[in-house]
């Protein structure tokens, strides 16, 4: 009896855990709409699926339409320099395997 009651104990226990990640992200706010315009340049391009995720966060950071004005690859990691707005304010993007580790408007 006393093992059931265990079982039944880490059930719900696990059960309430994936309850509340549901509800914290059914509670995280909408990504603001972004335009988002990959470059189609294919000389010294980097990995396509790093640049639309360095796209989509320095558009959700900016909160503007961006587009792809380079993408190096350097080392194990892509830089992509994303011009932010209508004037194409350059910013500096890192990231790797699609995980951004740097987005920051560039040094003018």
């Amino acid at each position: 009896m006393q093992k059931v009651l265990t079982i039944i104990s880490v059930a719900l226990v696990a059960g309430g855990l994936a309850a509340c990640s549901q509800t914290e992200a059914l509670e995280q706010p909408a990504p603001a709409p972004v335009t988002a315009q990959a470059s189609t340049d294919a000389a010294g391009a980097g990995d396509k699926t790093d640049e639309m995720a360095c796209l989509a966060m320095v558009g959700r950071q900016a909160k503007s339409t961006v587009t792809t004005l380079s993408a190096q690859p350097s080392g194990a990691s892509t830089v992509v320099m994303v011009g932010v707005g209508a004037k194409s304010v350059p910013w500096r993007c890192v990231v790797s395997k699609g995980i951004v580790s740097e987005a920051v408007a560039a040094a003018g």
